[in-house]
């Protein structure tokens, strides 16, 4: 199986692995498993949430189909916060890879929850935000044109390869 390593050293004092160290766990793992790394991506805690360039890259390798499962060391690595944590989660399987994690306790988060109310709370708040874009084509990916302003009928395709009018009315008054 191919795998993309994700390490990140977070912001403080407060983790107790470097990157040096998450990235040997994480080398371990697959040398003992059998695996094959085709990369490992790393982030340093800046602290800004939006500051996370080798979690980009681990994410576009992913979807690009390079690697079939992503391993952290531990789900902190992804993020301190179990909601963030569950957003990546959700993402990174959405990409089509399996999460794994070289902690045994974080293995047996991945694979059961159900002790965890908030995992499934933010679980079941993500499916059904996915369940809710779908169904109203809110993906951004499906060829639906949205239009913000102007009088102009739009057209967009439905999916059923008919067309929908829109005629949109500028506010009065």
């Amino acid at each position: 199986m191919n795998i993309v390593g994700y390490v990140r050293e977070a912001p403080g004092r407060g983790q107790s692995e470097t990157a040096f160290a998450q990235s040997e766990q994480i080398r371990r793992w697959a040398l003992d498993t059998g695996n094959r790394i085709v990369a490992t991506c790393q982030d340093h805690g800046s602290g800004a949430p939006d500051d996370r360039p080798g979690y980009r890259a681990m994410i576009d390798l992913v979807r690009s189909g390079s690697a079939d499962a992503v391993v952290v060391a531990s789900l902190d690595a992804l993020s301190p916060d179990k909601i963030v944590q569950e957003i990546m989660l959700v993402d990174i399987r959405l990409g089509g890879a399996t999460v794994i994690a070289t902690n045994d306790d974080d293995l047996a988060i991945l694979a059961d929850a159900s002790d965890d109310h908030a995992r499934l709370v933010v679980r079941d708040v993500v499916a059904q935000v996915a369940a809710y874009r779908d169904a109203f084509g809110l993906s951004g990916s499906d060829g639906h044109t949205v239009a913000t302003s102007g009088t102009d009928d739009v057209r967009p395709d439905d999916d059923d390869g008919r067309n929908v009018v829109v005629e949109l009315i500028a506010p009065t008054g």
